[in-house]
């Protein structure tokens, strides 16, 4: 488990680079942009990201888990670089075939006046960043989370030099973003290309390619039902509400998803690797059911801190037309938390490669979101999409956890997640209490309240007994006599 913390831990340290490069953009996207522009944004960011996906077919995630299927070192060199072959073809020929359909689907994402340019450059985009995916998965799987973190770090800040320029200078708008965001892809994907390079052989391994694709095929629906609901609460606050409003759940949706950046992506891009790994342990079952307690333990100490103190930081930033979004950044982190469980409750299905399994899963999870969406939202405006989120992927972990353990069982301790996910809801009340409350007294309420989850924690014997007893002598050699 110390290589696995250790490679979160360099994959979170760029995450937070990159998190506080993307936040040094908010200023200039709530000066620059309307609250349709930021809405607009947000809508291509959430059918781009399933496009990212599904323009390989998910080649990566089968080169992630078919890897450590094949002991040679030939055949593994050969195998990503038949993956980065197919991922450049696929991606080249299906953003061919979106842009020609650009006038079709402009009014889905953007009825400005540069649609077609938005639209056009939104689909190279995230057709650039499945091949991306490719090459930075090669580096994931040689365990090189240095070169990653690097990377990925370039190409922000391209980005964000670009944006800032292209649209506070030359006052480009969306379109500006868009093209800040196709240098910053373009940069990541020529050094991650360049790093993966000496461990490729251009060979391609056409058996292997038939098992990558065979298990990332399957999935694919899962991915356009995941695509689903990243789009459905802001298509429903755009029909139901307005894109003033999609505007304001965009910003706090985007603070309660600093936990993706900085805690599940780090996360998530160690545990595949290291988990497949030590498969072949007899102890991996029960090293799975601990890593996800932690794994809540930590993401819901970012969840409360981000709730703590996520409204202070919008009103640093952004004007007060924007003050209202920081009431979803709680619910939107808690969903967060409870997504990102799932890379670990659906651990089995991956194990045997029963990964279609995750189908009607997400499927059920969509109509689930459509129906909270379509009763919440017009009553309760960006809270209930927010709501909405939290429960649809409560609901979707429990079903990965309930099919995983159908097809090979881990010995989760699902009480013990119950209790924490409870203390949280508790403090989150606790909190709202000490926001209401004016000037520096607010402080150490707030940094009282976030104490407060470990040693309630402490007390229902959340903790491991052998991992506390490890850090009582850990301290004990630390602490001068």
């Amino acid at each position: 488990m110390r290589r696995l913390a250790s490679d979160s831990l360099i994959y979170g340290l760029g995450s937070v680079a990159n998190q506080a490069l993307a936040i040094l953009l908010l200023p200039l996207y709530t000066r620059f942009l309307t609250h349709a522009d930021y809405g607009s944004l947000a809508l291509i960011s959430a059918a781009g990201a399933v496009l990212g996906l599904a323009a390989a077919l998910g080649v990566n995630s089968g080169l992630t888990r078919i890897f450590f299927l094949y002991e040679s070192g030939e055949e593994r060199a050969s195998m990503v670089f038949t993956a980065l072959v197919f991922a450049v073809g696929a991606s080249v020929a299906t953003g061919v075939v979106l842009s020609l359909l650009t006038p079709d689907l402009r009014p889905l994402v953007f009825s400005g006046a540069d649609g077609d340019t938005v639209v056009r450059l939104a689909i190279w985009i995230y057709c650039i960043a499945a091949v991306n995916a490719v090459a930075l998965g090669t580096l994931q799987v040689h365990g090189m989370p240095r070169p990653y973190v690097l990377c990925s770090a370039a190409g922000l800040l391209v980005s964000m030099l670009c944006s800032i320029y292209l649209v506070a200078f030359a006052h480009h708008g969306v379109v500006g973003v868009l093209q800040g965001q196709l240098a910053g892809i373009t940069v990541q994907l020529g050094l991650a290309t360049s790093f993966s390079l000496p461990r490729m052989r251009p060979v391609l391994h056409l058996r292997a390619l038939r098992e990558m694709l065979a298990f990332s095929i399957p999935i694919l629906p899962t991915s356009l039902f995941a695509w689903g609901l990243g789009l459905a609460d802001r298509w429903s606050l755009k029909e139901f509400a307005s894109l003033t409003e999609v505007g304001l759940y965009a910003l706090g949706y985007r603070f309660g998803a600093v936990l993706d950046t900085l805690f599940v992506a780090p996360f998530t891009l160690a545990w595949y690797p290291y988990f497949y790994s030590i498969s072949h342990q007899p102890d991996h079952r029960d090293i799975c059911a601990r890593v996800l307690e932690y794994y809540t333990f930590l993401g819901g100490c970012l969840v409360l801190a981000l709730d703590l103190f996520g409204g202070d930081v919008i009103r640093l930033i952004a004007t007060p037309a924007f003050y209202s979004a920081k009431q979803v950044i709680f619910w939107i982190g808690l969903g967060s938390l409870f997504r990102g469980m799932t890379f670990l409750t659906g651990t089995g299905m991956n194990v045997v490669r029963k990964n279609q399994y995750s189908v009607p899963v997400y499927g059920a999870g969509l109509a689930l979101n459509l129906a909270l969406l379509f009763v919440l939202v017009p009553r309760f405006g960006m809270m209930g999409a927010a709501f909405a989120v939290v429960l649809t992927y409560a609901a979707i972990n429990a079903g990965f956890w309930v099919v995983s353990q159908r097809v090979y069982p881990i010995p989760f301790r699902p009480r013990k997640i119950a209790v924490l996910i409870a203390v949280l809801l508790g403090l989150h009340g606790l909190g709202g209490v000490a926001g209401e409350v004016d000037g520096l007294v607010a402080l150490p309420l707030k940094v009282g309240c976030l104490g407060l989850f470990p040693l309630i924690l402490f007390a229902a014997r959340f903790f491991d007994a052998r991992d506390v007893t490890r850090v009582r002598e850990i301290v004990r050699r630390i602490t001068p006599a």
